[in-house]
């Protein structure tokens, strides 16, 4: 007899993200927020609202060094 593959069990936000994150993450999606995907990536809500804090309390240019360099230590990875 030939056995069907178990599909791999489905992360939790909590596990793949860790417990603080995953969490406001889980609260974000339940009040309608919904991931953006950049490029092949996927951007999670609390990602984007750590980006909007940043820009509120930093500015535009503290957004954009931290942007770019988050896209160099992506790349680097790759």
């Amino acid at each position: 007899t030939v056995e069907e593959p178990t599909p791999e069990p489905r992360l939790d936000d909590c596990e793949r993200m860790g417990t603080l994150f995953g969490m406001l993450n889980k609260c974000l999606r339940g009040l309608g927020f919904s991931h953006m995907l950049f490029g092949d990536k996927i951007v999670e809500p609390v990602v984007v609202l750590f980006f909007w804090l940043l820009l509120w309390f930093l500015g535009i240019q503290a957004l954009g060094l931290v942007a770019t360099l988050c896209i160099i230590i992506i790349y680097i990875q790759k």
